[in-house]
């Protein structure tokens, strides 16, 4: 009896053991099931993928032949269509609106455009001072951004930081900044203008100068300029107060030069000076006159940095270059438009069979 003892207490240890390697063996079951299930979701993907890329290259393999014969004739229609039509010119020009008139030279640019749509060559030979003839020759007009350097947009960038507040300026990262800028936002704008003549640009440049003036604009300048001079004003009468105690110093040092004393003196009003005194004085006055007189130095060069409404930084040239878009091509338009014609087509009638084939 006691040698069958031990042979009973390792019973359970083994019946323990067994059960751990039975739930093993359905953990990694269930683990292959799951590998297995997933391999079999991401191959009926690709088989998906696969039979809808059948799907759709069906009809092209199916109709190749017809296909190709009207894609070559749509390709022959453009390409005549390309030699027939008119040959447009375009040219351009850079301008620098100030004081807001950026705003009308926009607004002007679309009622432009509005005149063409609508054939009122009548007005567009009015505001140009352009004949009816030349005015129909105009095609379409253009207003953008004009260049902008990375280091111009930098700067511009800073300028917005410092003219607002911390917490705003803390969210605006650059990237954020150039994402909400605009049309309004250049500073130089390029207008594009689209013709059937070649050397019609130049007569429209005075056009778009007078559409550039505006009385907003010139009330603007007109306010700057009555601040620059009341600024001025105000500068040469501290100048002239300036000058004239500096004479007073002057005449105060000469006479305790010539007396030879140090004691001071006294001038009218109970004023009194000290020869320290007065030469520190004298020096302050001079370096105030230094400082006004950069002030003015400073208002008259921005009153002449913009001092019209607007300036012409490249005019248009004498000559227009031909305009050539590959997306204005009917050599490569009708083909597209055919194949998708054609395509929508067959797509269709498959459909239609399908749905009257269909008995649920």
């Amino acid at each position: 009896m006691n040698t069958n003892l031990p042979e009973n207490s390792n019973l359970p240890q083994k019946q323990q053991t067994s059960n751990e390697e039975v739930d093993l063996i359905v953990l990694f079951n269930y683990i292959g099931k799951g590998f297995s299930n997933l391999f079999k979701f991401i191959g009926l993907i690709f088989k998906s993928i696969f039979k809808g890329l059948i799907y759709i290259l069906k009809p092209i393999v199916t109709y190749s032949k017809i296909i190709l014969v009207i894609i070559l004739i749509s390709a022959a229609i453009g390409y005549f269509m390309d030699k027939t039509k008119p040959i447009v010119y375009s040219s351009s020009m850079l301008v620098k609106p100030y004081y807001d008139s950026k705003f009308p030279l926009i607004n002007n640019v679309k009622y432009f455009n509005s005149l063409i749509e609508d054939g009122n060559y009548n007005d567009i030979a009015n505001i140009f001072k352009i004949n009816v003839e030349q005015a129909q020759k105009i095609q379409a007009i253009e207003v953008v951004q004009g260049p902008e350097t990375e280091t111009e947009l930098v700067l511009e960038y800073e300028e917005f930081l410092q003219s607002t507040d911390s917490a705003t300026a803390s969210n605006f990262t650059y990237e954020k900044y150039l994402e909400g800028r605009d049309i309004y936002s250049s500073k130089i704008f390029e207008i594009n203008v689209e013709a059937l003549q070649n050397n019609i640009f130049q007569d429209l440049e005075s056009g778009f100068n007078a559409t550039i003036q505006n009385k907003y604009s010139q009330t603007l300048m007109d306010k700057r300029d009555k601040l620059y001079n009341i600024e001025k004003i105000s500068i040469n009468s501290s100048l002239d107060k300036i000058d004239s105690l500096q004479k007073v110093y002057i005449s105060v040092l000469e006479a305790e030069s010539k007396s030879q004393s140090r004691k001071g003196m006294t001038i009218g009003d109970g004023l009194s000076f000290e020869k320290d005194k007065s030469v520190t004085k004298e020096f302050e006055l001079f370096n105030k006159e230094i400082d006004l007189r950069n002030q003015l130095v400073r208002l008259e060069r921005e009153q002449l940095e913009e001092d019209v409404l607007f300036e012409t930084v490249s005019g248009f040239q004498s000559v227009g270059n031909k305009v050539s878009k590959i997306q204005k091509k009917y050599m490569l338009i009708l083909p597209i438009l055919a194949f998708i014609v054609l395509y929508i087509g067959f797509a269709l009638s498959k459909i239609i069979k399908f749905i009257k084939n269909y008995e649920g």
